[in-house]
């Protein structure tokens, strides 16, 4: 993806690391790392409707999308320290 992504650039409450704000396809908020990640990356980021989409991939799909040579991303709640409090209990 070449597009600008400014609109969507922010940080992390709890780090402090830079993230992108997207929103996944049900409409929940979800921060995602902002450099791809060729090695381990399984979010496919995408602009409907001027939004920023997050689309989780499952591990086939990832490997493939990684295989073809897209920018997939990480969810920052796999990198960040302070994960577990934004996490709602179940």
């Amino acid at each position: 993806m070449t597009t600008d992504l400014a609109p969507w650039r922010g940080t992390c409450a709890t780090c402090g690391l830079p993230v992108l704000w997207a929103t996944t396809p049900a409409g929940k908020a979800m921060p995602v790392n902002p450099e791809p990640a060729p090695e381990r990356g399984n979010v496919l980021l995408s602009i409907r409707s001027g939004q920023l989409v997050a689309g989780v991939l499952r591990r086939g799909q990832a490997a493939g999308a990684r295989d073809a040579g897209l920018p997939v991303h990480t969810s920052h709640f796999t990198d960040c320290p302070h994960a577990d409090q934004h996490r709602r209990p179940r």
